[in-house]
């Protein structure tokens, strides 16, 4: 989430996550040490849950790039997966960079064509 985005968020806002699960702000935290905002949040399930603004979105992706709704969109098709691996920050990367490489790729090869021609 861009950080003019982050800013207009209060509590009582719904946002979601990467499974797009709604999530209720139940607070918000100014973590100075590491410079950042932490939101805390509760469930449908009334579980309690914090995420950086980076892990959470607006339900329509307002404000997002190619690459992460296609990442969101992944991760909300791929759930059962994801629940079983711990670092869901890595896979999160490894996805966008997969992504954005292809698109390089493609162009490449467009232009190989191209030249071939």
């Amino acid at each position: 989430m861009r950080i003019d985005l982050v800013e207009s968020i209060k509590v009582g806002d719904t946002i979601y996550n990467c499974f797009l699960d709604n999530l209720v702000v139940s607070s918000i935290f100014k973590d100075i040490e590491n410079n950042r905002i932490v939101f805390g949040t509760i469930d449908t399930r009334l579980n309690k849950a914090s995420y950086d603004p980076t892990d959470v979105y607006f339900e329509d992706l307002y404000g997002e790039s190619d690459d992460e709704k296609s990442w969101v969109e992944w991760a909300k098709n791929n759930r059962d997966f994801l629940y079983d691996f711990d670092h869901i920050e890595t896979v999160k990367e490894i996805y966008k960079t997969a992504f954005c490489k292809g698109f390089e790729h493609k162009n490449k090869i467009t232009y190989e064509e191209m030249m071939q021609k």
